[in-house]
């Protein structure tokens, strides 16, 4: 990844079409959508999270797939505390 860790450049490319039919199936967010998962992004980490640390558990997303790696989490993780930014030149999170 060069630059800042984007929606555009990294993360869309994170959610399967099958996690997209998934969630879009249940209502519940859109991973195909930038604003949706922005939204959403605090409960997605929380769920890849939980699928990560138990995976026989059945809890977390992605649901009858393999669990995200670590190093993909963090990624997100990051995105998420960089304000997730759609583009190279979207603004920076807003000061503390």
């Amino acid at each position: 990844m060069a630059g800042r860790i984007t929606w555009e450049d990294d993360i869309k490319y994170f959610f399967t079409q099958m996690d997209v039919g998934c969630m879009r199936a249940r209502g519940t967010v859109d991973l195909s959508d930038y604003a949706s998962v922005k939204k959403m992004g605090q409960s997605i980490l929380r769920e890849l999270n939980l699928r990560a640390d138990d995976p026989d558990s059945g809890k977390g997303m992605p649901r009858g797939d393999r669990p995200w790696p670590r190093e993909k989490i963090d990624t997100f993780d990051a995105w998420l505390k960089d304000g997730a930014p759609e583009k190279q030149d979207s603004p920076g999170p807003p000061p503390p």
